[in-house]
């Protein structure tokens, strides 16, 4: 499998392990410092840091979570219900249709 494929691969499932695992266990995320902390914070973190450790799994992994909670946060979602509606599904869909179609141009950093 070339990297391209391998990062798209991890990306995917990073998506869909995290939507069919909060459907079914819906879980709030930890509060630190007052500061409510969502998985797409750490995308944010990790993206950087996989570039940095040359890591195109790590990337794959912080894209992924990163992906699959941006459309919630435009739509302005508040709750579990929000997450799984149809705009934000729909808004996952998209983007990662779009992972899949700009990977080698996602990859560049790593070559």
């Amino acid at each position: 499998m070339d990297q391209a494929s391998q990062f798209f691969s991890i990306f995917l499932a990073t998506v869909l392990l995290v939507r069919i695992f909060l459907y079914f266990k819906p879980i709030s995320s930890p509060t630190i410092a007052g500061i409510r902390l969502h998985h797409w914070m750490f995308g944010v973190v990790g993206m950087p840091v996989a570039l940095l450790i040359h890591s195109i799994p790590l990337y794959a992994l912080s894209l992924g979570v990163f992906v699959d909670e941006l459309p919630f946060l435009l739509m302005g979602g508040k709750n579990h219900k929000d997450n799984y509606s149809w705009l934000s599904v729909s808004g996952v869909v998209v983007l990662c249709l779009l992972v899949v179609l700009f990977k080698e141009t996602l990859l560049l950093p790593f070559f």
